[in-house]
């Protein structure tokens, strides 16, 4: 069976594609998504590794509206909400894959997660630190040098980023701590639930429960240790691997495979020290330095770019698909239950003024109308399935005939 590759153009799908490319029986296909905007697009990042490799490369680009027009079917298939339109790309991705004869790829997925890649780590060790120091100066400064990918970000005032990213009373004490940002940042979504959810969903509290499944030891593990376990049992199965992953693969019947999830691979990364996977501030120092002459020197050298795809922007404008007014406006958002019309129509209102919006915003604006959808894709289908089940109990007639 052939194999192919995807190559995002970062380190983890370049080190794979790499050592694939040295033990093919023959030229190794690789495949990868390109953006119209800069701000995403790792095209010639892509290009680089094609080049030096000699794969048999081929790509998709794929449009902010094309992101639009295909997430109702990337919800049908994750089954589940997302705040993310990130998976949208990857299914049109695996649409190109399944068109070129291939059923299987190999992808850079779980090198993140096991030799602490990801952003939020090195973020979470520079909070720990300034929290000695909670009225420096240096501390927003430093923080957006870690994110020079994120316009939106880059154009808060010193003050927005020092609250945003500070530590609050007890969080250090937190075992959630390295999370903590991200956490109030996704919570903000809460705030358009309908009166009726909140009501029935009472005084929950989703991290409570967090922390109670942690493992008994969490708190006297490496802060590093802990923040890489909360990435790998949590976002990792349930939306890397499956709503980004599996689901959006299997859309086009292709399937990916991880090397860096190998059970072999993970159980010796568990053993490798915490210094040595994030050294000071550089993130996966260990594979960098293993895999240094693998690559050229602009991959082995790349700072840390997280694949991303553009979010609300995909659902208002002249390009925009016709569904979006439809889902969200408060007649249906009414019959769904799920959230407040009043409430969603500021932020669509919002979204359609602003060229861009914040990352909450533009998180809680997905998580809606994913939700929307998922309702109308699964909720009113299983509603007709039970009318009609009771009919047919009902039916005067013998139902033999059905069988």
């Amino acid at each position: 069976m052939p194999i192919g590759a995807y190559l995002s153009g970062g380190l983890d799908s370049s080190v794979v594609t790499a050592l694939t490319s040295r033990i093919a029986r023959s030229r190794l296909r690789t495949f990868s998504v390109a953006f119209e905007s800069d701000e995403f697009d790792e095209t010639p990042f892509q290009q680089e590794m094609v080049r030096a490799l000699g794969t048999e490369h081929a790509a998709t680009t794929c449009t902010t509206y094309d992101i639009g027009r295909l997430f109702p079917a990337v919800v049908r298939h994750a089954e589940r909400p997302i705040l993310r339109t990130a998976p949208a790309p990857l299914f049109a991705l695996s649409r190109l894959v399944r068109e070129r004869g291939f059923k299987v790829v190999l992808t850079g997925e779980g090198a993140d997660e096991v030799f602490a890649g990801y952003d939020i780590f090195k973020e979470a060790k520079i909070r720990r630190f300034a929290a000695r120091s909670p009225s420096a100066a240096w501390r927003a400064l430093l923080l957006r040098r870690l994110y020079p990918y994120l316009p939106s970000l880059q154009a808060q005032p010193q003050q927005y980023l020092a609250t945003f990213f500070g530590s609050r009373p007890g969080d250090l004490d937190d075992p959630l701590f390295s999370h903590l940002p991200r956490f109030r940042t996704t919570s903000h979504g809460k705030a358009f639930f309908s009166g009726d959810l909140r009501s029935e969903i009472g005084g929950y509290d989703a991290l409570a429960d967090l922390r109670d499944m942690l493992p008994e030891a969490f708190t006297r593990w490496h802060p590093l240790s802990q923040a890489q376990y909360l990435e790998t049992a949590h976002l990792l199965p349930g939306y890397i691997l499956s709503a980004q992953g599996d689901r959006v693969a299997m859309a086009h019947a292709v399937e990916g495979r991880f090397p860096f999830l190998d059970r072999r691979v993970v159980e010796f990364a568990g053993r490798i020290p915490p210094q040595l996977k994030l050294s000071v501030l550089r993130e996966k120092h260990i594979l960098k330095e293993a895999t240094r002459d693998l690559l050229p020197p602009v991959i082995a050298n790349r700072p840390k770019q997280p694949y991303r795809a553009p979010d609300a922007e995909a659902f208002f404008g002249p390009g925009a698909p016709d569904y979006v007014e439809e889902v969200l406006s408060p007649r249906a958002i009414a019959d769904t239950g799920i959230f407040d019309p009043r409430a969603v129509t500021r932020l669509a209102d919002k979204c359609r003024r602003l060229r861009s919006v914040s990352t909450r915003d533009g998180m809680a604006l997905v998580g809606i109308l994913s939700a929307q959808l998922w309702a109308d894709a699964f909720l009113k289908l299983q509603t007709t399935q039970d009318a009609t089940v009771a009919r047919l109990r009902n039916a005067p007639e013998p139902l033999s005939h059905l069988t």
